[in-house]
């Protein structure tokens, strides 16, 4: 009976870990993966490139735009909990898009999937704290962490075309629904709960400056690979997000709770060491770090 309880103690945390690197591979794929479908899209669809654009925009720039109201609710209300709600609603997201006949009913679905995926990516990597309490086991962890992070962001163009070639465009968003299923359904299971004992009042100002920020320049990002970065549009785009950053950083080196801590970002360490393209700061709590944003 003791063999049967350790050998289940032993493969939670893998399990648990899988089910956690599942949510950020899903969700970083869906940032690349649709574009092999644009063609398909058009042809069937009739989108002209405007509407294309937001095909693939929609899901990143909510994405972006509501991480940091992810990862500040699940230090509120639970990482595992706001990460179980972030895979519905991504599932939900992705039989829309996957059933949708118009450009605009896919591109609701790719801005719920981008809800979701804001909801259900920022607590992936604060809860490997809790899954692998022994600093060895968390450093591997956390080098998986990293490692899936950019496989997903390399392998979106590649799985696309493989399931597009041999499925049709639909499939990509049924692949969607199959893996954050299982993701849903594994990390249910095997991924402890964690809360902010401590998380202070909720950051409005940061939040919506924050979020403001981050959608004004992925877009200006994505739109200025096709309009020119000089286009007047892409100019005001990115002069709002800077206008919304010096705001967010004022804001945040006042707030009692800022959703991103400068202060942890001062030594050497954290400037120069980051396990991945997403920015990650600590709660004032020694217990639970914060993912915040990617």
């Amino acid at each position: 009976m003791g063999s049967r309880d350790d050998a289940h103690d032993t493969a939670r945390p893998r399990i648990a870990l899988a089910a956690v690197t599942t949510v950020l591979f899903v969700t970083f794929l869906d940032t690349t993966v649709v574009s092999v479908a644009l063609g398909d899209i058009q042809r069937e669809l009739g989108a002209d490139v405007v509407l294309l654009q937001w095909v693939v925009n929609a899901y990143t720039v909510v994405f972006a735009g509501l991480m940091l109201a992810g990862g500040s609710l699940g230090d509120r209300w639970g990482r595992k909990r706001v990460m179980i709600v972030g895979l519905v609603v991504f599932c939900a997201g992705s039989v829309i898009a996957a059933l949708a006949a118009s450009t605009p009913a896919l591109i609701a679905g790719r801005a719920v999937m981008g809800v979701g995926a804001a909801a259900a990516e920022p607590g992936t990597l604060s809860v490997l704290r809790h899954i692998f309490p022994r600093e060895r086991a968390r450093a591997r962890a956390i080098g998986v962490w990293a490692a899936v992070s950019g496989l997903a962001l390399a392998a979106g163009p590649v799985v696309g075309a493989a399931l597009v070639d041999t499925y049709g465009r639909r499939s990509i968003f049924w692949f969607d629904l199959i893996i954050g299923a299982g993701a849903l359904a594994a990390a249910a299971w095997s991924v402890p709960e964690s809360v902010d004992p401590n998380p202070g009042p909720f950051d409005r100002a940061g939040l919506l400056l924050g979020a403001l920020f981050l959608a004004a320049v992925i877009y200006a990002a994505t739109a200025g690979a096709d309009q020119g970065y000089t286009a007047a549009p892409v100019l005001s785009l990115f002069a709002l997000g800077a206008i919304a950053f010096a705001g967010f950083v004022a804001v945040e080196s006042r707030a009692r709770a800022p959703l991103l801590d400068f202060r942890y970002l001062r030594p050497p360490a954290a400037r120069s060491s980051s396990p991945s393209p997403s920015i990650s700061a600590y709660s004032r709590s020694s217990s639970s770090p914060r993912c915040i944003c990617k």
